[in-house]
């Protein structure tokens, strides 16, 4: 009966410490990874950072990994001026990035409605130079001649993704101060707006590192719109899945 009830003991100390423990990591990891963000995407030291962590922090720093993990930076500056709120989320990461792999990683980043006209612009290759998200799709614009006059044409898109490339399925078309027809408006347009009168997919991934994929794209009824992707496993340890794709 003694021993028993120094094992008990024992079991009640190591539970208290374990506890002790879990609370320091908790308090603990979420500054370093934080930092780490800031660090490696340029941010000021006073930058918000969101960390949580998810289960027990101590069951998988025993193994090296920190599990079930998700990050928020909210206005992270892109190159090309956008400005995005993003979101991570890793079911385990490595304590050291550059020597293991990500499991389970995948990211968001939503533009709200002033950002649009970039990631427009990158999403039709350019041939649109303004859009904004109505009832559900994105109309995107662009002044075209129409029987001499220089008028904006604007056109309704549904966004989807397939195999990484953004699939781009045309709704409706129309000019401003024009009483004209669809069909009409679209055979004026067409030299300009060209493949986005029909349904067609376009490639992104060059403007993508290569362990990023893109999965799908939600357009919100606030206006914003959020682009959702995979991440490799190796997206932290390699290099060259850093690098941008490539489109074939």
């Amino acid at each position: 009966m003694r021993a028993l009830v120094r094992i008990l003991g024992v079991v009640v100390a190591l539970a208290v410490l374990a506890g002790a423990a879990e609370v320091a990591l908790r308090l603990i990891i979420p500054n370093v990874i934080a930092n780490a963000v800031r660090e490696q995407v340029g941010l000021s030291e006073d930058h918000p950072v969101d960390v949580s962590l998810g289960g027990s922090a101590l069951l998988h720093a025993v193994t090296g990994r920190v599990g079930d993990v998700t990050i928020g930076v909210d206005d992270l500056p892109l190159p090309g001026g956008i400005v995005v709120n993003a979101r991570l989320h890793a079911d385990s990461a490595p304590f050291d990035p550059s020597s293991g792999d990500l499991r389970g990683g995948t990211g968001a980043l939503t533009v709200t409605g002033d950002q649009l006209p970039g990631v427009v612009s990158a999403l039709t290759r350019g041939v649109a130079e303004s859009g904004e998200v109505r009832d559900g799709e994105l109309v995107v614009g662009r002044d075209v001649s129409v029987f001499g006059f220089t008028v904006p044409v604007s056109l309704g898109l549904e966004l989807g993704v397939a195999n990484g490339d953004v699939q781009l399925t045309p709704t409706q078309v129309s000019a401003s101060g024009l009483d004209l027809s669809s069909e009409q408006i679209a055979g004026a347009a067409a030299p300009v707006l060209g493949d986005l009168l029909e349904t067609h997919t376009v490639c992104i991934a060059d403007e993508l590192p290569r362990g990023v994929t893109l999965t799908g794209i939600d357009l919100s009824t606030t206006g914003s719109a959020t682009l959702q992707a995979d991440l490799s496993p190796g997206i932290l340890s390699d290099p060259s899945e850093q690098d941008p794709g490539v489109c074939e």
